[in-house]
């Protein structure tokens, strides 16, 4: 403490109760495991002698903050402060007497100077000049309300109260004095506290564990915080109800909305409900009210079902652990194991939470072997039962098995009708009519059953992976950027572009909103790849010839794979060999990186290293290739930062496979893999090259795969500091380090055999992996190209999936992810342009990633290049020239997409112009939304689809909004759904008709692969693919419109 009063510090934070740590604030507390503790320094001066310095800690005055009369709100203002009497500069003392005398209810003394009172402060809101809200005690009608320890009537959404009690553990209460219950509650998250006791109505008390409720004398009462999802702590356990967290009811369009009540209030007038068996408080808000739970699905928003146990239900009816259920038991369908599970539970299917009734639906639609109904809760599916041993369950879980194997059935086609029955013969008469009649019914059954073996092929391989995953895209992990993170970010950056953006369109009253009206979404927590624009490729392309070298070396791999390790490289690695040392390295694709907590780790490194190394680092001479290159290469200042020379911080290469390259930027490096591609030669740490080739003696492709050919090096910012210089092979070179008395080792076999430099790090954070460069070796008489703007490379799988660097032909997925707010407002946006007269807004956003439905999909644009290169076509015609609109008839998603920036929800250059792919949306009912986003489109040649007929069989997409909600039958509650599709529509057959049934025919024999439609020529125009793989339902979107 009197080193923080030397150094005027305003945060201790007494690391793990023995080393002392000094801040100039502390941003969050979270919650310890060594014993660590914060002090805040409190200031001690008055109001009438310094009000200026107290000012600057921004902190209630201490002659006032604990009086009866008042209780204070630091370091905030009152939205509602344009309603305040302004009574100008005076002391706060002065201010006060104003108050009383006016009988004003809240004080905001504003910039710590000025005397504002307020009628009530509606909402604290953070003050960035040291304002801060005095609340008069004996007015404030909430306070009054409250002395008898009743709950406040503005918590129990996000609290759960309980009323004229206090904590018995409350002497381990951290107790932070008198305060508004909402301020109150704003420390309890801060320090993830477990409870408050709001004591005696006045005093803020926070506690880790309430332990027993106690009555109160004074008024106290008790506020537990809910996670969004969780049972609240005072019904979950209660003989009343029982509760299942995070999970809503499939039936709830049945269910009676009491609207937004406090659940002690839902749940009473669930008891004055003869009928009223469950609870759904749906979004920890509404209260609904159901007759039974049909089936228990994940929530998104925090619902969770409370269940009435004063009735029997089904699931009360199981309480007892170890007791089959008794409408299952003895069915005839199921036979049951009580008390037991499967030992080879890992490969279940898993379902979730859901009723025991549903759950065997389930296994019904899949073929199931055996059900293990775990827990009493959870659908998990097993395919065989011969490795199924049954073993004894703790938690009640029960095994049932269908006494008759069950068999899949293929789904109908998304959006198509079956037909409706035996088509009639032509009314003839006798012998004839009848033979007719006959032949007909055999064509019929023999086209139906044709049509239903093709649905079954179609759909065969997706079924196998089971129901996806539901996850968020959220990283619950992910931590903001302090300020010297932010202060250091690249200016070539994305992030870096928007928070400057924001700050010049943001004031006081303005927060980030543009001229249109919507809002700039900033985060200071990201993790994203970004595709670096065509025109800076050139830019990496020099480096990665500027840094070139031809000098082999033994560790170079024969690429025959017939030498062993040889000094100086074998000889089919030699200048002029075959194939011999690359002559060139051409440049695919580079990928940035952008992920704030590596970036936080990195900059927090740097900062350690350059307090330690006061002294200095010591220059590097000769000077590394890439830092010449830096400095001599025009244009690389545009997508490389400056670097701190000061601390030999640089840009250097690392050779890995593309897939690996991906992880590595996803997740940072492990030095649990370091030394592993090439050995250890200095020790086990991360290797680094200043030349382009040695770094490509360790890249990799995938020979026979996707990336066959393609190789990666990382271009990583590497914080090099003080060094230990060797120039022979020194394992123990990594003792320099663990000494503390270098953060680095340079090996200068460069020196000692004419061959390179490579530096090693044996911190992962002093790294930081800023680009992934796809490149391929040029071997002969090839020469450097400059790639492709027209069909550029592309990664195997968007470059914003979570797996983007998975094989999807090697490792399946299936997941549905909830996104980012962020790219929920890019989607917005393309709903909103899209959208010809309504105002649709985008309420939830789920990405589908499942490796299946994408391996069909690229294999029938890969056909289709294929079909393309043998008849000589470059490219299919675009529709602007289809319609003879040259300048005004593209796709009106695919104007929106070059107008907006959209890489990190949709890769626009993932898109093929040469096969007419394209963003567009398709409406339909919630239940086939879901069934295509799990199963794909499935389309007849010759069905009748319920909005086909007018143009003929397929699946109709449509690039104005308006058009596709027209098809989509609104839910209860108003909402629609849609899917955002990536359509290949390749050759498209034309018309202008205004109908025509047999369209789709038209465009096959023609050769076609879609039809376009444009009514008379005035649209609106839909788009009519033929197959199913020319579709993937990348997003699944719900949407309300409001009406005008």
């Amino acid at each position: 403490m009197d080193a923080c009063r030397r150094y005027r510090c305003e945060v201790i934070q007494y690391d793990c109760n023995t080393d002392c740590w000094l801040l100039d604030g502390c941003t969050e507390e979270l919650l310890t495991t060594c014993g660590s503790s914060v002090y805040y320094r409190v200031t001690t001066t008055t109001t009438t002698t310094t009000t200026s310095s107290a000012n600057i800690n921004r902190q209630c005055f201490p002659d006032t903050a604990s009086t009866n009369a008042y209780t204070c709100s630091a370091r905030v203002y009152c939205s509602n402060q344009d309603t305040a009497r302004k009574l100008g500069p005076m002391p706060l003392s002065a201010c006060m007497d104003e108050c009383k005398k006016s009988n004003c209810q809240a004080i905001q003394y504003d910039c710590n100077t000025d005397c504002w009172l307020l009628a009530g402060c509606t909402k604290e809101l953070l003050t960035a000049c040291g304002s801060s809200v005095y609340y008069r005690v004996t007015t404030t009608t909430t306070t009054i309300a409250n002395l008898n320890g009743e709950c406040f009537p503005d918590t129990p959404n996000a609290y759960t109260c309980s009323a004229r009690v206090y904590c018995s553990n409350q002497d381990t209460a951290r107790k932070l004095g008198p305060m508004p219950l909402s301020a109150c509650m704003d420390e309890c998250k801060r320090s993830n506290c477990q409870a408050i006791q709001y004591d005696c109505s006045t005093e803020c008390w926070l506690l880790d564990d309430c332990g027993n409720e106690q009555p109160t004398l004074c008024g106290s009462s008790v506020y537990y915080p809910y996670l969004p999802g969780a049972c609240f702590p005072n019904t979950a356990d209660t003989g009343a109800y029982r509760c299942s967290s995070s999970v809503y009811c499939s039936n709830q369009a049945y269910a009676l909305n009491e609207g937004a009540i406090s659940l002690s209030s839902c749940m009473d007038r669930c008891s004055k409900h003869s009928n009223c068996k469950a609870i759904q408080y749906d979004c920890n808000t509404e209260c609904w009210l159901l007759d039974h739970c049909a089936s228990q699905l994940p929530s998104s928003c925090g619902s969770s079902v409370y269940h009435s146990t004063a009735v029997t239900t089904t699931t009360s009816a199981n309480a007892k652990l170890g007791i089959c259920f008794p409408n299952s038991a003895n069915t005839g369908e199921f036979r049951c194991s009580a008390s037991r599970y499967c030992s080879n539970q890992n490969s279940a299917l898993r379902f979730g939470a859901m009723s025991l009734d549903a759950c065997m639906q389930e296994c019904k639609r899949q073929a199931c072997q055996v059900i293990q109904y775990d827990c009493n809760r959870d659908c998990w599916l097993l395919m065989d039962s011969a490795n199924c041993k049954e073993l004894q369950t703790q938690c009640g879980s029960d095994l049932y098995y269908p006494v008759i194997a069950f068999t899949t059935v293929a789904p109908k086609p998304a959006e198509e009708e079956e037909d409706s029955g035996v088509p009639l013969a032509a009314p003839l008469g006798g012998v004839a009519g009848a033979v007719l009649l006959f032949a007909v019914l055999i064509l019929w059954r023999w086209r139906a059953a044709k049509r239903r073996a093709a649905a079954r092929t179609a759909t065969a391989d997706v079924q196998k992976l089971g129901r996806p995953r539901l996850e968020s895209e959220e990283k619950a992990d992910l931590h903001c950027l302090s300020k010297y993170g932010m202060s250091a970010l690249p200016d070539h950056w994305v992030h870096k572009r928007e928070m400057d953006m924001k700050r010049q369109l943001s004031d006081p009253e303005q927060h980030g909103v543009e001229p249109d009206g919507i809002e700039i979404e900033v985060s200071l927590a990201f993790d994203e790849l970004v595709y670096v624009a065509h025109q800076e490729l050139g830019k990496f392309q020099s480096l990665l010839s500027h840094t070139y070298r031809n000098i082999p070396t033994q560790d170079r791999p024969c690429p025959k794979k017939k030498c062993g390790k040889i000094r100086g490289g074998c000889p089919c690695v030699q200048p002029g060999g075959s194939p011999g040392l690359p002559v060139a390295f051409q440049v695919k694709r580079v990928i940035r990186v952008e992920d704030s907590d590596m970036w936080e780790r990195y900059v927090q490194r740097r900062n350690a290293i350059q307090g330690k190394r006061s002294g200095g680092c010591g220059s590097i001479d000769p000077e590394l290739f890439t830092t010449a290159a830096t400095q001599h290469l025009p244009g690389l200042g545009d997508v490389l930062a400056k670097v701190d020379t000061s601390l030999n911080e640089t840009y250097l290469w690392h050779g890995t496979h593309v897939r690996q390259g991906l992880a590595i930027a996803q997740d940072d490096f492990s030095l649990d893999h370091a030394g592993s591609g090439a050995g250890s030669m200095y020790g086990k740490g991360l290797y680094f090259a200043e030349s382009s080739t040695k770094a490509d003696e360790y890249a990799h492709d995938e020979p026979g795969g996707y990336y066959d050919g393609t190789r990666a090096l990382l271009l990583c910012r590497v914080c090099i500091g003080k060094y230990h210089y060797v120039m022979d092979r020194d394992p123990n070179a990594i003792q320099a380090f663990l000494d503390g008395d270098a953060d680095s080792t340079i090996g200068d076999r460069a020196a000692a055999v004419n061959t390179y430099r490579e530096v090693v790090i044996y911190d992962a954070d002093q790294v930081y992996p800023e680009y992934l460069v796809l490149y391929s070796r040029l071997h002969g008489s090839e020469e450097v190209q400059p790639p492709s703007a027209l069909v550029p490379f592309q990664l195997q799988l968007p470059v914003y999936w979570v797996n983007v660097g998975h094989d999807p032909s090697k490792e399946p997925f299936r997941v549905h992810y909830h996104t980012r707010q962020k790219i929920t407002q890019i989607v917005q946006r393309l709903a909103t342009g899209s959208a010809s007269t309504s105002r649709p807004v985008v309420k939830v956003v789920k990405r589908v990633e499942d490796s299946e439905l994408w391996l069909r999909y690229v294999e029938f644009k890969r056909q289709l290049h294929l079909n393309m290169d043998k008849e000589g076509i470059e490219a299919c015609t675009p529709p602007n020239e289809l319609d003879g609109k040259p300048d005004s008839g593209h796709a009106l998603t695919s104007k929106l997409l070059e107008e907006e920036h959209v890489e990190e929800a949709i890769s626009t250059e993932m898109l093929d112009a040469g096969l007419n792919e394209m963003l567009l949306w398709h409406g339909t009912d919630p239940d086939a939304a879901n069934a295509i986003a799990e199963k794909g489109f499935l389309v007849e040649r010759s069905g009748k689809a319920k909005h086909g007929r007018r143009f003929g069989g397929g699946a109709y997409f449509a690039e104005d909004l308006d058009k596709s909600l027209s098809y989509a039958k609104k839910a209860k509650g108003g909402r629609q759904s849609v899917l955002l599709c990536r359509v290949v529509c390749g050759h498209m057959y034309y018309t202008e008709q205004n109908w025509q049934e047999h369209a789709d025919k038209a465009a096959r024999d023609a050769a076609k692969n879609s039809v376009l439609a444009n009514p008379e020529g005035k649209g609106p125009r839909e788009y009519i693919i033929l197959d199913e793989a020319q579709v993937y339902p990348e997003y699944l979107i719900e949407i309300e419109v409001p009406q005008e």
